[in-house]
């Protein structure tokens, strides 16, 4: 189709003065190879290509990656370990309900029939990374000549390396906070594109490269970028939607006309209606009340942190808002301020509305995630026109101490590398020093076919650790309605358990859930309930055998 030749449109920049900065002769392999572009004219694909891989290597090394299995890879990989016989996780509660990311499943599923080799997700995160750093360069340069020469794209890119950088995180997270560790790319609510591990979420990094794919003219395979996002990751789905009217705007202002903007809108449905499909018919609740009730759980107890604007909005939130703000201010004579601007005034009117209405349903579509592809994005944009503005008004000073500043750019490289290698080491050594790997250890290697346990509600990484079903924790979570309200039923069990030391609750929970074994943490090691009879002890945990009396 014509469509996919992309959209006409003017070639222009910010400030015309930067065509003033000369372009150098690309000097050594690094000028050949991690300047060139796979989407221009003028590049050498092959070189491409190893720019893409040079670009992956570097910054997933200096981002990093926390060890399989970590945080909310507990949730998503689940169902996929289920369904290939991942201990006897086919037993678990929660793998047995609706799957919220069925595409992420089949990866997880797929990778482990083919493969039987888990760390193939770390490769895996890595390309994702790529695409992510690739992309962020690529729109970038469609606005500043940041590949005009060699020092120039080291520069900028040193500098979107540190900002990235496991090292400058833990900085910012010892000088300031945990909250500022990612202030510089998350997006509003604790939300963003990369993190620490592979999940869904990450896939919004295809969100980028649907944006990049667009500025230089595939505008079908940037609709299908942004529905590939949303596919994988249904809360992209908001994001997806803006990005396509943006681009069917920037479509129809080219040439006045409405059947090519009206042919990428229907891409984009086509291309999103199998996961639209699927989350409608499986999630939607029988009854109002249910489905009240369920978000209310969601909103208001589960996820505060990602829902509640109150919860959220602060001095982090406000630093995110300037950097995009100033974005849009330096990119204003370009097509890629329409894109910004309908996708910031998207989020923004939809998060006023829920703020002002306190919509539970709105706030679980989370309006303010555009936010996650936006401030990476405006991050990458500010450091380009700096770096290129700097270059431009003082260039022979930057010609007399090039080899300092290239030298100065690798060292900066190197010391990322570095810590981002550190940081894998320390998270490695951490998990396996964690109080609860002993007793979790033992029980993936007794590898109990029959048995359900009941364990403290925080030890959330029990059930890819152990490979063994868990009554319930409080990190996974279900999304249909009704597996919601047993959720939240299941956690005050377990929590009335553990907390009031009641043995008589027991019986409960294992007519309920099918409990067979109980965890008891050193607090709990007072108990002496009768249905109990202990078969391992450590100085943290013990583990209990279940019999009803």
């Amino acid at each position: 189709m014509v469509f996919f030749a992309g959209v006409a449109r003017k070639k222009h920049h910010i400030f015309p003065r930067f065509t003033a900065i000369p372009k150098e002769p690309l000097r050594g392999m690094f000028g050949r190879v991690m300047t060139q572009d796979l989407f221009s004219s003028h590049s050498n694909r092959g070189a491409a290509v190893l720019s893409f891989l040079g670009i992956t290597l570097i910054f997933a090394l200096a981002y990093t990656q926390s060890p399989l299995y970590t945080s909310n890879q507990n949730q998503y990989f689940l169902h996929g370990l289920a369904r290939v016989g991942y201990g006897s996780l086919h037993l678990d509660w929660l793998a047995n309900t609706l799957d919220p990311t069925p595409v992420f499943t089949t990866l997880v599923e797929l990778t482990y029939r083919l493969f039987h080799l888990p760390e193939i997700h770390y490769l895996y995160y890595a390309f994702i990374m790529g695409i992510y750093a690739w992309s962020l360069i690529g729109i970038v340069e469609t606005v500043y000549p940041v590949r005009r020469s060699n020092t120039i794209f080291l520069v900028f890119f040193a500098l979107l390396i540190v900002a990235h950088s496991a090292g400058l995180r833990l900085a910012l997270s010892r000088l300031l906070g945990t909250n500022w560790a990612y202030v510089l790319e998350d997006g509003l609510a604790d939300q963003r594109l990369l993190g620490p591990v592979l999940q869904p979420s990450a896939f919004g990094a295809f969100l980028l490269l649907s944006i990049y794919l667009f500025l230089r003219g595939h505008a079908g395979w940037a609709v299908l970028s942004a529905a590939l996002a949303a596919t994988v990751h249904p809360t992209y789905l908001l994001s997806a939607a803006a990005l396509t009217l943006s681009y069917m705007l920037i479509t129809f202002m080219a040439d006045r006309r409405l059947p090519r903007p009206a042919m990428l809108g229907a891409v984009a449905l086509v291309a999103v209606l199998p996961i639209l499909i699927y989350t409608y018919t499986s999630f939607a609740a029988p009854s109002p009340e249910s489905s009240e009730q369920a978000r209310h759980i969601l909103v208001d107890y589960r996820i505060p942190h990602h829902a509640l604007i109150d919860w959220w909005f602060d001095a982090t939130a406000v630093v995110k808002i300037a950097l995009v703000a100033v974005a849009l201010l330096l990119i204003r004579r370009t097509q890629l301020l329409i894109i910004m601007l309908v996708c910031s005034l998207i989020a923004a009117s939809l998060s006023l509305v829920q703020w002002l209405t306190q919509s539970d349903f709105l706030a679980l579509i989370f309006p303010w995630r555009l936010s996650t592809f936006l401030v990476p994005l405006a991050t990458a944009l500010i450091l380009g026109f700096a770096v290129t503005t700097v270059f431009m008004r003082f260039p022979d000073w930057m010609r007399r101490y090039e080899k300092i500043i290239r030298a100065l750019c690798m060292a900066a490289i190197l010391l990322a590398l570095l810590a981002g290698g550190l940081r894998l080491w320390l998270d490695f050594a951490r998990q396996q020093a964690s109080e609860d790997r002993p007793v979790m250890a033992y029980l993936a290697a007794q590898g109990d076919p029959t048995a359900v346990y009941l364990i403290p509600v925080k030890m959330q990484d029990f059930r890819l650790a152990a490979q063994a079903p868990a009554y319930v924790d409080f990190k996974a979570i279900p999304y249909r309605a009704a597996d919601v309200l047993e959720w939240r039923h299941r956690i005050e069990l377990a929590e009335h358990f553990y907390k009031q030391k009641e043995c008589a609750v027991l019986d409960e929970i294992a007519a309920q859930g099918g409990v067979t074994h109980v965890v008891l943490p050193a607090e709990n090691f007072g108990m002496t309930c009768p249905q109990l009879t202990s078969l391992y002890r450590d100085d943290y945990y013990e583990v209990s055998r279940y019999e009803s009396p």
